[in-house]
């Protein structure tokens, strides 16, 4: 029997060159479910890609990003699922578990997590994301040096991995997630971490149960850090090599981290309301060469928890 992790990614596979049209209106009243294809052509944005699960749109300034349903990862066996839509494009999605807890996501016309609360059966509320709270606009000649990048090592060490993702970042500001996405000089304020259980076959996002297991490590580090404090959020990426179109390989790229948190909440119980999936093509190459190299076909995390505004309650 195939996993949850393999009949996604394979399904997704199967859509990789699929880029006409009427495929962005299947993706947006199916598969994404439930905003207009206009909001997608908005703010002189183009159609770069579409696919059933993801649509990729260039921006006027030439950049691209990957337009996708952020509630999909939380749509698990055993959870009911209620989306309400308002006139102006966003949603609120209310994911029920059989515990009884739930999560309450709030997203914008694009589909782009506003707001995330945790509620635990006895009512107690988590707030994991707020991208509604006032943040300052971000000047990057003014952040603090990039964290130092780990060496290749710290993944396969369990005491290296866990002091790696309590690092903590000194500043006395906070950015949304938003910010923490789109703007590379601030992620880097936390280094990233290279899973190096995973690379990619090229044009894939799938893994592998073998593969899968070799997250155990990652698995366990990641759940321990929530148990102690269920405010913990980290961000997946994904990334490729240079072989191939921009929007294909930005929409692959974030099929790619999407495909480790499943594999991450489907073997190892990582909750995945507090996991951020983010594809970022061929940008950042680990091995700056053109051609179809492996290495380039990978994942990063980076615990994202203290660079991140977020407020108390509902």
């Amino acid at each position: 029997m195939r996993t949850r992790v393999q009949q996604r990614t394979e399904a997704r596979n199967d859509n990789d060159d699929d880029d006409d049209n009427n495929d962005l209106a299947k993706a947006l009243l199916l598969g994404l479910g439930a905003v207009a294809v206009g909001s997608y052509l908005n703010n002189n944005r183009q159609v770069a890609l579409s696919a059933p699960d993801r649509v990729v749109v260039t921006r006027a300034d030439g950049s691209q990003e990957v337009i996708k349903d952020e509630v999909a990862l939380l749509r698990q066996p055993g959870s009911t699922v209620a989306t309400e839509n308002f006139d102006d494009g966003s949603s609120r999605t209310i994911v029920t578990r059989a515990d009884g807890s739930r999560v309450v996501t709030i997203r914008d016309a694009d589909l782009r997590v506003l707001r995330r609360t945790l509620v635990s059966p006895d009512g107690t509320q988590t707030r994991l994301i707020d991208d509604t709270a006032e943040v300052e606009p971000v000047d990057v000649a003014t952040l603090p040096a990039p964290a130092p990048v780990y060496s290749s090592g710290t993944y396969n060490n369990e005491t290296a991995l866990r002091e790696a993702l309590r690092s903590e970042v000194d500043l006395d500001r906070r950015f949304t997630l938003g910010q923490v996405r789109s703007i590379p000089e601030v992620r880097s304020l936390v280094a990233p971490i290279n899973i190096d259980a995973i690379t990619f076959d090229s044009g894939s996002a799938a893994i592998s149960p073998d593969q899968a297991q070799q997250l155990s490590t990652l698995g366990n580090v990641i759940q321990d850090a929530i148990a102690e404090d269920p405010r913990e959020v980290f961000l997946i990426e994904g990334h490729t090599d240079l072989v191939g179109p921009d929007a294909a390989n930005l929409a692959l790229s974030d099929r790619r981290a999407e495909s480790v948190a499943l594999a991450l909440s489907e073997y190892f119980q990582v909750p995945p309301e507090n996991l951020i999936v983010q594809g970022y093509g061929e940008q950042y190459p680990q091995i700056r060469r053109e051609g179809d190299i492996r290495e380039n076909r990978r994942a990063t995390i980076r615990r994202i928890t203290s660079l991140l505004q977020t407020a108390d309650g509902e």
